[in-house]
């Protein structure tokens, strides 16, 4: 596993969390996203099994900071935003999926 992705993700997640402006807020989101993003980009065995699952864990609540915080954004287009940003984690998170199964029935054959 590559520490330095979970790492990463958990450092993203921790600035979702904590921001207290939805620029910030915003911006944080967009990291966690680029992060999830380059995962596919490393290479077979840099994400564990337990890393996988932690990268689910780190995306189940950066997508519930965006619930609460798209619920309480009084901006439509700031709500529909960090609305698509759920979708986008979610797709990544998939991708995660399946990048790791890849991997996994390529070292079996």
């Amino acid at each position: 596993m590559s520490p330095g992705i979970v790492a990463d993700a958990a450092a993203a997640a921790g600035l979702v969390r904590d921001a207290a402006h939805l620029r910030a807020f915003k911006h944080a989101v967009n990291e966690f996203v680029r992060v999830l993003g380059s995962v596919p980009d490393e290479g077979a065995g840099a994400v564990s099994s337990d890393g996988a699952r932690a990268l689910q864990s780190l995306g189940e609540d950066v997508i519930d900071y965006i619930e609460e915080r798209a619920a309480g954004t009084v901006s439509a287009t700031d709500a529909q935003t960090l609305v698509s940003s759920i979708y986008e984690i979610r797709r990544l998170l998939e991708e995660v999926s399946r990048w790791r199964q890849h991997y996994a029935i390529a070292r079996h054959v």
